[in-house]
């Protein structure tokens, strides 16, 4: 792989990692039950998932490398979120 393609899988994954771990801090708020924080949490959430979406768009359009960075970040969303539901019920 180029220097140039490395890079920019890098960072691309640093994003994805990002909304994970606001993700992560989203069910500690919810347990702990802070309205404010959950919804500061949303917020960012949502401006992360745009700014990577955006960022995605111009970094790598929709290649073999996309979709499985894509299907990894959707695995672990799928993850911590069961994981959530179980520990909230």
């Amino acid at each position: 792989m180029k220097e140039k393609k490395k890079t920019e899988l890098f960072y691309l994954s640093i994003g994805y990692g990002v909304i994970l771990m606001l993700l992560l801090a989203l069910i500690k708020f919810l347990l702990v039950d802070d309205y404010v924080g959950n919804f500061l949490i949303v917020v960012s959430i949502l401006c992360m998932g745009s700014i990577i979406r955006y960022f995605e768009r111009i970094l790598l359009p929709e290649s073999k490398e996309s979709r499985i960075i894509k299907a990894v970040f959707i695995g672990c969303i799928i993850v911590i979120g069961s994981g959530g539901f179980f520990i909230l019920f």
